[in-house]
């Protein structure tokens, strides 16, 4: 099982960076950089983001902690990669973000999402975003809020996040 959680999220990185190299500018500046607190990524990410069209994005973030202890978890070597496809509906640098995604979670032990191990685990969730967009066409300020739920076989987990970055 653990092999196939490998082979899936490759391939879902695989699909992703296809994406981002087909499509086109949509506005002048449709990169972003972002760091996000709590939301898809867990307690923070460090992201990419394209805009592949004024209304449809796609993003891909990193997080890693050595070791941390929480009242619902305790976990070592947590790596997560969260990977999302957004679509955003308004007009100007004020959008309403809607997304859908996985998140490629690994840590060497403990508990997390209830995933319980002693010897390590990964596993892929599913996420979505629903949340305000702040980001002006040509670059600069980025700003995201929004509700970042995680959910698999073992339940649904309600999450939110906020974000602050730069478009370039």
């Amino acid at each position: 099982m653990k092999n196939y959680t490998h082979i899936l999220a490759i391939k879902v990185i695989v699909v992703f960076v296809f994406i981002f190299s087909i499509t086109g500018n949509p506005q002048s500046k449709p990169n972003s950089i972002y760091f996000e607190a709590l939301g898809n990524g867990g307690l923070y990410s460090v992201n990419y983001d394209r805009l592949f069209t004024e209304s449809f994005g796609g993003r891909i973030g990193f997080s890693y902690l050595s070791e941390i202890s929480l009242i619902f978890s305790s976990i070592n070597d947590f790596l997560s990669v969260p990977i999302t496809l957004n679509y955003f509906l308004g007009n100007g640098s004020h959008k309403f973000e809607l997304g859908a995604g996985v998140v490629y979670a690994s840590f060497s032990g403990g508990d997390f999402l209830g995933f319980e191990t002693n010897s390590g685990s990964s596993n892929v969730a599913g996420t979505a975003t629903i949340g305000y967009r702040y980001q002006k066409a040509d670059g600069g300020f980025l700003f995201r809020a929004g509700f970042t739920p995680l959910f698999n076989n073992e339940g649904f987990f309600p999450f939110g996040g906020i974000s602050f970055g730069f478009g370039f």
